[in-house]
């Protein structure tokens, strides 16, 4: 066991600014949208060799459809091993670095991909070489796992995700904090359906009977299932894509709806996908088709997950920070793991605001004291 002397202090952290904010500036100046495979993979290969050069063992699961995947180990001692659940797509097209600018005004680091969440891959980098620096070990082995589609649900991904969360005792999932700095204790399960109605087209002058609008099905439709939401269960449903119609004389043929579902736990999932599918038109001239479902579970606050959060309080205190927890309704890959039943703790990586949006940020003092919370937590004082 480390004497505390021998431990990453939040001073630590603080002197490494400009370490990290090189390391930052790196990886969002290699721009790399989820739909671009060629910048994805460019990142890699840049994310690759600086691991490498760290003293990570670099393992690459080639992909066809997205970008490769990256796995970085390092090893440590016999306490539980952690994996480090990062992606490096964003949500931005090629050029936007043109329009948005990294820009940094002492306070805050600004860019495109910057909280969302290439603040966390750097933290991960760093939160380790300030052990190194220090010759303080890994309480366990670590890996490091760098996904490429994340923002557009992890399919290429899933699995390898699930394969290696059962393969260690606990998950960190570097995605930004809340933007007060609350950590991620629990997370909404995210779901879509697309329904598609089908009718019979006529002449809405001459013979409107004649037809069976499917336009007037999906308004119907919209009814039933937003009132599906139960606000007391934390379950949204709102239908929020649709299309229909081809003409401003025809009646409607076909009809198409887009829901968009949220909840916080597994069993509202499965009461409202039956509801979903169970629908019956009004006009039974028209027929009805449902694609789609959960495509993450939720991230739910079981006593293992629990424990993990007080552990990062507990290391926090440490450190001389109070940490608190919340629930987000966004989804992030820390939904497959918790759903495994590996304790999972989300949030850890960079404190800022503007996810997916201009002003996308992080703020660099409290970001650092995140990297110094991440390296309590992956050494062998915190176990």
């Amino acid at each position: 066991m480390a004497r505390m002397a021998d431990t990453v202090t939040l001073a630590d952290a603080s002197a490494a600014r400009a370490a990290y904010l090189e390391t930052l500036r790196d990886l969002v100046e290699h721009e790399s949208p989820t739909s671009d495979k060629r910048a994805v993979d460019a990142l890699g290969d840049r994310l690759e060799r600086l691991l490498e050069a760290r003293g990570w063992t670099v393992r690459r699961h080639p992909r066809s459809e997205v970008g490769d995947v990256l796995q970085a180990a390092r090893r440590g001692g016999d306490g539980p091993s952690t994996l480090l659940l990062t992606h490096m797509d964003t949500v931005w097209p090629l050029g936007t670095l043109e329009k948005m600018p990294v820009r940094d005004d002492g306070e805050r680091f600004w860019g495109p991909g910057t909280v969302d969440m290439k603040a966390g891959i750097a933290a991960a980098i760093h939160a380790v070489e300030l052990l190194d620096a220090k010759g303080v070990p890994l309480v366990g082995d670590v890996t490091l796992l760098v996904t490429s589609d994340e923002e557009t649900g992890s399919q290429h991904s899933r699995e390898l995700i699930e394969e290696l969360a059962r393969a260690h005792d606990r998950v960190f999932v570097l995605e930004p904090a809340r933007d007060d700095g609350a950590l991620k204790v629990g997370r909404k399960g995210v779901g879509g359906y697309t329904v598609t109605f089908k009718g019979r087209s006529a002449h809405a002058g001459n013979d409107p009977a004649g037809g069976a609008s499917a336009l007037r099905e999906l308004a119907h439709f919209l009814l039933f299932v937003e009132d599906l939401a139960d606000e007391v269960a934390g379950t949204t449903v709102n239908l929020t894509v649709a299309r229909g119609g081809i003409a401003s004389n025809v009646i409607a043929e076909e009809a198409v709806g887009t829901i968009d579902l949220r909840v916080l736990k597994a069993g509202e999932a499965e009461r409202v996908d039956a509801a979903v599918r169970s629908y019956q038109p009004r006009d039974r001239r028209v027929s009805v088709d449902v694609a789609g479902g959960l495509n993450r579970p939720p991230l739910e606050q079981t006593p293992a997950n629990a424990a993990l959060f007080e552990a990062a309080v507990a290391t926090g205190r440490r450190l001389g920070l109070e940490l608190t927890g919340a629930v987000v309704g966004g989804g992030s890959d820390g939904n497959f793991t918790s759903a495994l039943g590996v304790p999972t703790l989300d949030g850890l990586g960079g404190v800022g605001g503007g996810p997916h949006a201009r002003d996308e940020h992080v703020h660099v003092a409290r970001t650092l004291e995140r990297v110094a919370l991440l390296a309590g937590l992956l050494a062998d004082t915190a176990s």
